[in-house]
């Protein structure tokens, strides 16, 4: 699952500002995950929230208005200062113009995640004009329309992503390409590199395929093993980016960073214990996951008070508890723990139904003896 590096770093419990409406304990609810759309025009085989494909259904999923208005409204007094628009294809929305101005008129910090293929250079210049966009991520998974299109299943939508990332790097935007990783373009990441400075992008995240959704299936066939992605990571630390003018991050635990990028690079962790997310159809979930796993679905904006939720939905509180203080397996003896959180707990809990599972990349690393010893603690 994509991060935002740039993204202001939240804290894990408090941070020196008191906000009204938080409890005793609670840590301030900094961002909220609105997944505007339930469908999306791509069909992506390695998708871990497997929206339908627009135009299927008599009608398509979209998060209403009022919801978006409301959970504003009731996030504000927890600490609320940014969203992130996704979904789904959150540009399908048909009111998506209204719902950005609605939340730039907050003065709420906004991220956008995209495929691309619906911006052209009005949209583009919508969002300039719009000052708190601040951060736009695409997804682009080649640089031949083979390589993208394989998975993401529709012809034309290479060009209609690179067309709409052209139309955002023209008015100013410097956005960030996100690329899945998997056999069919693991060879092109220098090329992906080259490319995004060409286009103008500020950075480049290179993602694992989460095993989660359709990305289950496609994970068995193109995913890449741990030992393939820990040298990936390597041939990139030593590499490219020392000689690479923009910023390239790799989907992996900070167990696995050099001692220099851990010095010079501490942002892109997942913020689990300071965001919710909004689903298409108004249900409160951690995160996306609730469209998968209905157990981590907290309770729907119809009916519930978000601040009702965040301070005292058991499962949220024994989150609290649990992350990372009761991480199980090689997180517990990992010295970034504190930080990593156990890297993506949606996926660890999809996987092993626990909260405080460990990492499943990790764990497997450290049964494969590929773990780095170093950054487990000494035991007295």
């Amino acid at each position: 699952m994509p991060c935002e590096p740039e993204t202001i770093k939240n804290a894990a419990v408090t941070t020196g500002v008191a906000f009204p409406g938080l409890e005793q304990g609670v840590p301030p609810l900094n961002t909220l995950y609105l997944y505007l759309s339930g469908t999306c025009n791509l069909f992506c085989s390695h998708c871990w929230i497997s929206p339908i494909r627009a135009g299927q259904e008599k009608n398509d999923p979209f998060l209403e208005m009022e919801y978006v208005r409301r959970a504003i409204r009731e996030a504000r007094p927890l600490g609320l200062s940014s969203v992130k628009l996704t979904g789904g294809e959150p540009l399908l929305h048909p009111q998506f113009r209204e719902l950005v101005r609605l939340i730039g008129d907050e003065n709420i910090r906004i991220m956008i995640e995209t495929n691309g293929t619906l911006i052209d250079d009005d949209l583009a210049m919508f969002l300039k004009g719009i000052p708190q966009v601040s951060f736009i991520s695409v997804s682009l998974d080649g640089v031949t329309a083979e390589a993208h299109e394989t998975i993401r299943g529709v012809p034309g939508s290479h060009e209609r992503t690179l067309a709409g990332i052209r139309s955002l790097t023209k008015i100013g935007f410097k956005p960030q390409i996100i690329c899945s990783l998997h056999r069919g373009n693991k060879d092109q990441m220098g090329e992906m590199i080259k490319l995004a400075i060409e286009l103008g992008c500020g950075s480049i995240k290179f993602n694992n395929i989460q095993r989660m959704g359709r990305g289950e299936e496609f994970i068995k066939e193109m995913g890449l093993e741990v030992s393939e992605i820990i040298d990936l990571n390597r041939y990139l630390e030593k590499e490219i980016i020392p000689q690479t003018p923009i910023r390239i991050y790799f989907d992996i635990p900070k167990a696995f960073f050099s001692i220099g990028r851990l010095m010079r690079d501490s942002s892109c962790r997942c913020s689990l214990l300071n965001i919710l997310g909004i689903l298409a159809t108004g249900e409160i979930s951690l995160c996306g996951v609730g469209v998968t796993t209905p157990e981590l679905v907290f309770g729907q904006m119809a009916q519930d008070d978000l601040a009702e939720i965040w301070n005292r939905n058991p499962t949220l509180t024994l989150l609290r508890r649990q992350i990372p203080a009761e991480l199980e397996g090689v997180c517990a003896r990992c010295l970034h723990r504190d930080i990593c959180l156990g890297n993506c707990i949606a996926n660890n809990y999809h996987l092993a139904g626990k909260l405080n599972a460990p990492y499943s990349f990790c764990q497997q690393a450290w049964e494969q003896g590929i773990f780095p010893l170093a950054r487990e603690h000494k035991k007295n």
